[in-house]
């Protein structure tokens, strides 16, 4: 029998259906070796369009049978990415992810549906595209829009702002597609280099987006998963500039359990980006994410620490005055040496809400 051609898949995020639809009909027309794979969420179920240049492919709907959307997105993709595998028609994919969905499950179940014993073995899985709006990249990303004032939430009783979708989308992507960068801010554009993955790169518009360079990378699973994790927290490669900072706050201290709960506000009631990971002495083997965006926080245990030192360490980035009283409340959280040599076990945090049982 022939061997089919393998494929090079690339996927597309973004928060913006506009931009999407831009995206992904200028790359069908610009190559007609590119074929489109674009799924889209409902309380139903997800729905699948295969198109390229030619127009559209196939327009399938199939019911939601668990609450995972990833899972579903995942489970409808791989054996779809098979069929046209087999079709030998094409020499690219871009797969334009749900609106505000996040690329990391799905880069990683391809990433492995890549490897050898795998349903997509020998095909390149090629960069992450993070579409965004280089001139409301401020708003969106610091701003406390929720997601159902924009009609963007893909379930009901969605209750994050904006800034939390975008956070990780741009962190997680390999490539940053900022359309309208001739028209934006010097701020904007330096906010964006300020929240973007360590190593990725910047595209400053859709209209010189060059598909086969983007096609022709090679997506680093490890490293992508790596610029989201809560336990790596990496600070940008940016410097502080344009009136755009980001504060790295790092200490091996705890912070008290009771001065955290109190300060919440003011670590983090403010038009910035924070993320990174902390711990308390109630539970020191519990490893705490910390993921904030537009005065909204989450918090969370995260697992053990493994290979991570234990340590507390927050990076924020902001464009107003918030660092000093960001800075302030968290040293005031942090143990005092009093603190440090005290007892804890046994001790109530009143932290189970957010940190499941006391350990």
């Amino acid at each position: 029998m022939p061997m089919t051609s393998p494929l090079r898949i690339a996927l597309l995020t973004t928060i913006d259906p506009v931009l999407r639809g831009t995206a992904t009909f200028g790359i069908a027309m610009d190559d007609p070796g590119i074929v489109i794979v674009t799924h889209d969420i409902s309380v139903r179920g997800v729905r699948r369009v295969v198109s390229d240049a030619s127009g559209i492919l196939e327009d399938e709907f199939s019911e939601l049978e668990h609450a995972c959307l990833s899972c579903a997105v995942r489970e409808d993709l791989i054996p779809a990415l098979q069929r046209l595998q087999a079709l030998d028609r094409w020499t690219g994919v871009i797969v334009a992810l749900p609106v505000t969905a996040d690329s990391s499950p799905v880069a990683r179940a391809l990433h492995e549906e890549t490897l050898r014993g795998g349903r997509l073995h020998g095909s390149h899985l090629s960069a992450v595209m993070c579409v965004i709006d280089a001139c409301s990249i401020e708003i969106d990303a610091l701003g406390d829009d929720y997601l159902e004032d924009r009609a963007l939430a893909l379930v009901e009783e969605d209750d994050r702002v904006v800034g939390e979708v975008l956070a990780p989308m741009l962190a997680h992507a390999d490539v940053v597609v900022a359309h309208g960068s001739d028209d934006a801010a010097v701020r904007a554009l330096a906010l964006i280099d300020h929240l973007r993955g360590p190593g990725s790169v910047v595209e400053r518009s859709l209209d010189t987006l060059d598909v086969g360079t983007v096609m022709s990378q090679q997506h680093q699973s490890d490293v992508a998963l790596a610029r989201v994790d809560p336990l790596v927290a990496a600070a940008p490669e940016a410097p502080n500039a344009h009136g755009v900072w980001t504060l790295v706050l790092e200490s091996e201290r705890a912070m008290h359990p009771g001065r955290l709960q109190s300060n919440l506000r003011r670590l983090a009631n403010h038009p910035v980006r924070t993320r990174g990971h902390f711990w308390v002495p109630t539970r020191p083997a519990a490893a705490c994410a910390w993921d904030g965006a537009g005065g909204q926080l989450s918090i969370g245990d995260h697992g053990r620490w493994g290979r991570h030192p234990r340590r507390t360490r927050l990076v924020v980035t902001g464009i107003g005055n918030e660092h000093t009283e960001i800075e302030a409340a968290f040293r005031e959280t942090l143990l005092t040496d009093e603190e440090l040599r005290q007892s804890w076990v046994g001790v109530d945090d009143n932290l189970d809400e957010w940190l499941n049982s006391s350990q």
